[in-house]
């Protein structure tokens, strides 16, 4: 039931198409913008980045109202009953004597106050609402990092699992090669043009591309749960990968010291680097606020009711309105001397050490431009050999099985030729999918699509 609501809501939201209400409620057809779609809404480290920048506002305004702006206390029937009853009194010298008169007396009021206080000191105000915004704008940028992670994430683990499937593909395409050539061997053996040992090999060889297959399957059944286990999603529903093209295409139009200009510009991890640059050399600027004086004002006004009579929650008022205004400078430069100095150095410590951090990841993700454009050639390079290779494996192979027909040629060589063609068919597989993932590599660091072309330079926030 579950597994059919999930399809359900897929359908109804547009994410999925009217022709997978004609498969079956227990499978989903993936494809690859679904998966990306699956995994933004139920990630769990997409889903916390996501919910901590719901913080933003709340804090926004916590901020103006808590500090910024003057701090509002009201008191509305602020009440109180006292009873006192005094059995010791004094004579007209002064003398101690007992009050034959002694008897409770009993007072309350009700009191109705509002005030208003503001402190600062130095330029806190401003850097108050400074620090919220940092800590908003990271927070944003949290959410575009780990988004940008979890697209390339899902990316990566959906491209793999296709390369296991091509490569399980390529394995079950074996398996009927390997029969269809003991098939052969047995026709010749029974023409006693062979000897029982060719079947027998040929037979071992159709038995151990079996295994070969049952391995492969298993590796993919696990990249398929791997994807599964990313996008986030409970629903036990089984998944059928759609064919998605790979992005192949001639690197040789890369610029790599525009990919590096753009890199440095949009990339979230350097712009949250940035940020903590930011953020540090505001701390060094609340940390000389010690040498600032601070000054407190304060405006009260009250009405209290303190009748004669019991006035406990008394909602009249018998007394005029009071009022009155505080104002408290001080110069507290010389409060914790060494303790104020210690801190100002250290934030001093923390805004170098900020500046060299962001220097590293600048330098990281350079290279890392640098280094992934090297391997987008090197990869398409051996994409282009892997492919002529199998292209010379197979019609090596197809004059192979032609000599062996004919007697020219024995078993073991034409299992030779058997086991080139399937290593350059393996080989091409993994070659375009050691492609796609330097592509990938290549955007994660850039922060934009490459497989267009290169993109032009940002000039602000950027993103995926």
């Amino acid at each position: 039931m579950r597994s059919r609501t999930l399809v359900a809501a897929l359908i109804a939201t547009g994410l999925v198409g009217p022709g997978l209400a004609a498969q079956s409620a227990d499978t989903l057809r993936l494809t690859l913008s679904i998966a990306l779609d699956i995994a933004e809404g139920n990630n769990p480290t997409y889903r916390q980045a996501s919910n901590s920048a719901l913080l933003n506002d709340i804090e926004m305004r916590t901020t103006w109202f808590d500090q910024l702006l003057p701090r509002v206390n009201l008191q509305l029937f602020d009440t109180g009953f006292r009873g006192n009853i005094q059995r010791v009194g004094y004579d007209n010298f002064g003398n101690t004597i007992v009050n034959d008169s002694a008897d409770w007396q009993y007072s309350s009021n009700t009191q109705q106050a509002m005030s208003f206080n503001w402190n600062v000191r130095g330029r806190s105000l401003l850097q108050a609402h400074r620090r919220q915004s940092i800590t908003n704008e990271d927070r944003e940028l949290s959410v575009v990092r780990a988004l940008t992670g979890l697209q390339v994430q899902i990316q990566r683990l959906y491209m793999d699992a296709l390369e296991q499937r091509d490569l399980m593909r390529a394995e079950e395409e074996l398996v009927e090669a390997r029969q269809i050539d003991m098939t052969v061997a047995e026709r010749l053996f029974s023409l006693a043009l062979r000897t029982r040992v060719d079947v027998l090999n040929a037979e071992l060889a159709v038995e151990q591309q079996l295994l070969e297959l049952q391995q492969q399957r298993a590796t993919y059944e696990q990249a398929v749960l791997a994807l599964r286990t990313q996008l986030g999603s409970e629903e036990r529903v089984s998944l059928s990968l759609a064919d998605e093209d790979l992005p192949i295409f001639d690197p040789s139009g890369l610029e790599v010291e525009q990919l590096v200009a753009s890199a440095l510009v949009v990339n979230p991890e350097l712009r949250q680097s940035r940020l903590s640059i930011e953020s540090a050399s505001l701390g060094v600027q609340e940390a000389q606020n010690s040498w600032w004086p601070a000054v407190s004002m304060s405006v009260d006004v009250w009405r209290r009711s303190q009748p004669r009579g019991l006035s406990v929650f008394d909602v009249g008022i018998s007394e005029p309105l009071d009022a009155q205004f505080r104002v408290k400078f001080s110069i507290p430069m010389f409060n914790n001397f060494f303790q104020n100095r210690q801190a100002m150095e250290q934030a001093a410590v923390q805004l170098d050490n900020g500046r060299e951090a962001e220097r590293e990841a600048r330098l990281r993700i350079e290279e890392t431009v640098r280094s992934a454009v090297l391997e987008i050639s090197n990869q398409y390079e051996v994409l282009r050999l892997a492919e002529r290779s199998l292209e010379i494996a197979q019609e090596a192979l197809r004059l192979a099985r032609e000599e062996y027909r004919i007697g020219t040629r024995t078993f073991e060589d034409l299992r030779s030729s058997f086991d080139s063609e399937a290593t350059t068919r393996r080989q091409v597989i993994t070659a375009r999918h050691s492609f796609v993932d330097a592509v990938l590599t290549l955007e994660e660091a850039v922060g934009a699509r490459v497989r267009g072309g290169t993109p032009p330079i940002a000039s602000g926030s950027g993103g995926r």
